[in-house]
């Protein structure tokens, strides 16, 4: 390696040029090889090289994002405090909301000098208590129990999910970057930390403001633990924000967060500088916490699945991506099925006989007598296969919606197989020995037992397409037609299994009065799905969908996979509902555009659908609307929830709600009546937000578009890839 002469050692002449030893010494290695120190890793690689990126080059200090230095003693005003425990109680929702530690809860730098204001072993300083208006013991005793009791908190919730049932980096993140969230520390020290700082507080004559803080949870899944062990008390906005600007503390005690932090720690995440919400916006955040607190506390008492089934929609079909943070349904997965046992005490075979049971009304135990009783080696892999289905299906459930969807798409598959095993069982029953028709009967209707469940799967399947925006426009008919075909099979067994010749569900049973709910319900989303298939289709220019057919068609067998598996061709009976009907499909589609152009006035496009021992052949989207709307109105004033009360019955009610304001909001926009005669391509679908992502979209259902409105709340027409 040559040097120009003309150049000047950095430093002056007393250093030594050592260049030419280290390229003698260079040319002995291998190309591409590398001399480092021990426990030198790639991370440390790339802080010390500048690539010119600001978010990639963590180790660079960039003039505009020069501090001064951060003296934790600094005394601070009860105000300034307020300020500093609000700001980090919205950094630990970030956190929540599946953001890095480095980026929330560690730019509060009292996370890293908590020795430092340390009472115990603070210096002795004359002069720190000149200004009683800023007492030391705000910081010492104040402070510090707060921000132990927030790492205590993390540290808990950074246990639980932990053991693996979300992803990290897709519903939150683990990355600690070697700082302590003090994981040996007892929970009741932290708590006896925090009573020690409200005593303070209700005793010291010390300044003029009342600060609350709040007490870590011990968040293990014991029935008893899941009570809050103090009420959260939240900071008044006003008092928080009213700081006086002439105050020489207000810019220092605003250097109490540092949003570039990562660039000093242990981390290979890139910096990025998280918007802090707004108080209201994380007042909203912690409400959301403790409500799933509250839903956990009532299920860690629930022993009923179904109810665990329909709780787990629920929760998941109000918001995007979910309506819980990742640590509540971390939790509520632990607590249902924790690897030993299910719902704290209850052993995996008590699954078996709660599907029969909540489902048809009967015990398992009527169905297994006839092949030796429960646990028999007739019996086991039929049992097997039930727990291997019910309990990855009831945790799936509190997934993110995209993990979540996958989840489903494989329980429908599983939930097959336990009805062909069923069937095989049955169909080995000799009817001569000793077994009377009705029990016969009976024993017939237990393979019925597990269709409710798959076909619940395969509609939300469907429908969750649209919560997550995975549908092409021209897939969006499809989708809405195969649904409505999906739930009148439903319809159809649940019709059976209440009112048929061979119906075993028994009058006063929970599970009838579920059923009933579930019959009403499904028949208005039957029907709103058919009005937005048959306006959909009418919407769109005559023979799109047969001029696009092989592209559509290809479309349709990828996104319907899970419909189309070869696993299906080595079973005995034939799966309820399986692959979609191309051809109906087509043909349907054929009839509606027909009429559209006035060819004429065939039933070939009316559906029957039955309700209450009463048919109704409809047409048009308005009769469609009309009748969900009917029916969802009735079970509304009837307070009808089916087996869901409390919070959980106000969600169910909330969900009926949304779907009536739908059919009434878009009943105008897809009637045939709201275009020009003959002109089907001037429906007013293309008023439609599919959106879900959009700031300002209003959707009333999880499954259904809203009506785009302009910023002054008139309607405007738009076109697009998403209309």
């Amino acid at each position: 390696m040559d040097m120009d002469a003309d150049y000047t050692v950095p430093g002056g002449s007393s250093f030594r040029d050592v260049t030419s030893v280290f390229a003698l010494a260079s040319q002995e290695m291998d190309p591409g090889s590398i001399v480092a120190v021990d426990a030198f890793s790639l991370s440390d690689a790339m802080t010390a090289t500048e690539i010119g990126e600001p978010r990639l080059d963590t180790g660079i200090q960039l003039e505009n994002t020069e501090r001064p230095q951060f003296d934790p003693l600094t005394p601070l005003l009860p105000e300034e405090i307020c300020w500093i425990i609000d700001r980090s109680m919205a950094y630990e929702t970030e956190w929540h909301a599946s953001n890095p530690l480095a980026h929330t809860v560690f730019t509060l730098l009292y996370v890293h000098c908590l020795n430092d204001v340390d009472p115990d072993v603070l210096p002795f300083l004359p002069m720190i208590d000149l200004d009683s208006s800023r007492p030391l013991e705000l910081i010492t005793v104040i402070l510090r129990a707060y921000t132990s009791g927030l790492l205590k908190s993390c540290s808990i919730a950074w246990n639980e999910l932990s053991k693996g049932s979300l992803l990290d980096t897709e519903d939150w993140h683990s990355d600690k970057s070697d700082v302590s969230l003090l994981e040996g520390w007892p929970v009741k020290a932290a708590i006896a930390r925090l009573d020690t700082a409200l005593a303070w507080l209700s005793t010291t004559t010390k300044g003029s403001a009342t600060i609350m803080a709040r007490c870590p949870q011990n968040q293990s899944p014991v029935p008893s633990d899941y009570t809050p062990v103090t009420e959260l008390n939240r900071i008044s906005p006003s008092r928080s924000r009213r700081l006086q600007s002439a105050s020489p503390i207000c810019e220092t005690f605003a250097l109490s967060f540092d949003p570039y932090i990562a660039r000093q720690l242990n981390t290979f995440l890139p910096v990025r500088v998280i918007d802090v919400p707004s108080l209201e916006q994380t007042c909203d955040a912690y409400e959301r916490l403790l409500n799933g607190w509250e839903d956990l506390a009532k299920l860690s008492k629930t022993y009923q699945i179904s109810t665990w089934n329909q709780v787990g929609f629920h929760q998941s079909w109000f918001s995007a991506p979910a309506a819980q943070p990742a640590y509540i349904r971390s939790c509520a997965q632990t607590l249902f099925y924790d690897g030993i046992q299910i719902i704290h005490n209850q052993a995996q075979s008590w699954l078996v006989d709660r599907l029969f049971e909540e489902t048809i009304g009967v015990s398992y135990h009527v169905f297994a007598q006839h092949w030796g009783g429960q646990g028999s080696a007739a019996l086991l892999d039929l049992e097997r296969k039930i727990i291997h289905t019910i309990i990855p299906h009831i945790r799936g459930l509190w997934n993110n919606p995209a993990r979540r969807r996958r989840f489903l798409v494989k329980s429908i598959f599983d939930w097959h197989i336990i009805y062909d095993t069923l069937c095989a069982l049955v169909e080995g029953l000799d009817v001569s020995d000793n077994i009377d028709p009705v029990t016969f009967r009976t024993l017939n209707q237990f393979s019925k037992a597990v269709v409710p469940w798959r076909l619940a799967s395969i509609t939300e399947v469907i429908l969750s397409g649209f919560q997550l925006e995975l549908y092409h426009p021209l897939e969006r008919p499809f989708a809405y037609w195969f649904a409505a075909q999906v739930t009148d099979v439903h319809l159809n067994y649940l019709d059976v299994l209440l009112n048929g010749m061979a119906g075993v569900v028994p009058q006063e049973s929970p599970s009838r009065k579920e059923m009933q709910f579930q019959q009403h319900f499904l028949v208005a989303l039957q029907a709103m799905s058919m009005a937005m298939f048959v306006s959909l289709i009418r919407s769109l220019p005559p023979n799109t969908i047969f001029d696009q057919w092989e592209q559509l068609r290809a479309n349709l067998h990828r996104r319907y996979k899970w419909s189309f598996k070869t696993a299906y061709d080595m079973c005995d009976f034939e799966p309820v509902v399986l692959e979609p009907d191309f051809t109906q499909f087509l043909r349907e589609v054929h009839v509606i555009q027909d009429l559209g152009r006035g060819r004429g006035q065939s039933q070939d496009n009316a559906r029957n659908i039955k309700v209450n021992d009463q048919r109704y052949s409809l047409r048009s989207p308005l009769e469609y609307f009309e009748l969900a709307q009917r029916l969802l109105r009735t079970l509304i004033s009837t307070n009808n929830t089916g087996t869901l009360n409390g919070n959980w019955g106000h969600d169910r009610m909330k969900l009926l709600r949304g779907m009536s304001e739908a059919c009434q909001e878009l009943r105008p926009y897809l009637d045939e009546s709201s275009s020009d005669a003959g002109d089907t391509s001037q429906i007013s679908v293309t008023k439609l937000d599919w959106t879900r992502s959009s700031p300002n979209s209003q959707f009333k259902t999880p499954w259904f578009p809203s009506v785009r409105l302009h910023e002054g709340g008139t309607t405007a027409l738009s076109s697009g890839g998403n209309s």
